[in-house]
């Protein structure tokens, strides 16, 4: 019997968990460890890190600051030192569990990923969960030397075939799923309405995860705006945290969870919003708001969005990115376009005003996530990616 083909997982982050953690472990779970045993090397210790080992993944936390752009000699420098530094700590794991494939879980460790792989011998597998706006000589060279790359949806994927044809036949599309039973199990127990004594019929309306610029919790406070000239009752919840792995985004992404807040207070909701900070029970939460609302500028595909519809929670989502594979407007969501706070406080008032219309969006958003979005479906998508690269090993 052929032993289980050994992989190494990579995060910049252990700590709190966001979209691209929460499909790591759901992928993980669910992984045939007779034919796969996973490993795991983390750029911190945190929540993410406890979940993996509850699963009886071996953890090894090490430096994985991510390899940023710049000019800067000095930043450069510090660069190279996290890269070498990095590296290392991946080919001694790799040597050491004698591993087969390294597995880069964004966008933000590949170098990681591909240069030990190349130096080794090792397979690479490139997923990317964040959107890429452009490649050049660098990105070139990643997609040149990883062995697979497996995008969270077909707009991720679409700079790399589009502008890297020839490696076209390395990109695959595995769109995140989620554990819907799970979910719902998790979604009883009680969250936001009862910690901040809200009535039952006053209505929440809510944005929940990564507190950043590009999921647009700003474009959400200027829609409160709009929504409580007709809807003088709701009251907003914003729910989550900054959760970059980096130094350098968590420090901008602290910095505009701090915009926010003052922004609440000049356009005068303050009083009516909830910021209820990081969270374990986001699937709860998601449970008590009328509406789930993703105002993203980026999105590769969207996790928020998929549990809220699982949960049956109607959604006004941007028109960006993966978020339109996952919505049909009018059909198991609203589309609004990007960065229109008009527009969305405008369809926030219809959900809230017709209730007719929130139901059906929410029972075909349902229906969509059960036959569509899965993390059983990602989770067998991407063992048969590994089955590939294994059986070209023998």
């Amino acid at each position: 019997m052929n032993k289980p083909a050994r992989i190494l997982y990579l995060s910049d982050t252990g700590a709190r968990m966001g979209g691209a953690t929460v499909s790591l472990a759901a992928l993980v779970q669910r992984l045939d460890r007779s034919e796969f045993e996973p490993y795991a090397l983390l750029g911190s210790d945190g929540d993410f890190a406890s979940v993996l080992r509850g699963m009886r993944v071996d953890i090894t936390v090490a430096e994985l600051k991510p390899i940023v752009r710049s000019y800067n000699p000095f930043i450069l420098l510090r660069c190279l030192l996290r890269l070498i530094r990095g590296c290392r700590s991946v080919m001694k794991i790799c040597r050491e569990k004698d591993i087969d494939i390294i597995h880069a879980n964004d966008n933000t460790v590949v170098f990681f990923a591909v240069i030990p792989a190349m130096l080794l011998k090792k397979k690479c597998v490139w997923h990317v969960r964040s959107p890429v706006s452009r490649l050049g000589r660098i990105g070139t060279f990643l997609i040149k030397h990883c062995d697979v790359l497996i995008s969270c949806s077909e707009s991720a994927a679409k700079p790399f075939r589009d502008h890297l044809p020839r490696y076209a036949e390395k990109v695959f599309v595995a769109y995140d799923g989620v554990d819907v039973p799970k979910l719902i199990e998790r979604s009883a127990r009680p969250s936001v309405r009862e910690e901040y004594n809200v009535p039952p019929d006053t209505p929440l309306v809510g944005v929940v995860g990564r507190i950043a610029r590009s999921k647009g919790q700003d474009v959400f406070l200027r829609a409160a705006v709009v929504v409580s000239e007709l809807h003088p009752k709701v009251r907003y919840v914003i729910t989550g945290g900054p959760v970059a792995g980096s130094r350098e985004g968590l420090a901008a992404d602290t910095a505009f969870e701090e915009e926010i807040k003052q922004l609440a207070h000049k356009v005068g909701v303050a009083e009516k919003v909830i910021f209820t900070g990081y969270r374990h029970d986001n699937p709860a939460a998601i449970k008590d708001l009328n509406v789930v609302v993703v105002p993203s500028r980026l999105e590769p595909l969207g996790l928020v969005a998929l549990e809220a519809m699982a949960l049956g929670v109607p959604v006004v989502v941007s028109g960006i990115g993966g978020l339109r594979e996952i919505v049909d407007n009018e059909v198991n969501g609203l589309i609004v376009p990007v960065d229109a706070a008009g527009a969305l406080g405008m369809a926030i008032c219809r959900l809230l005003k017709d209730r007719s219309l929130a139901k059906r969006l929410a029972d075909e958003g349902r229906r969509t996530v059960e036959s569509r979005f899965t993390a059983d479906a990602h989770a067998s998508a991407v063992a048969d990616v590994y089955r590939v690269m294994t059986e070209t090993n023998e």
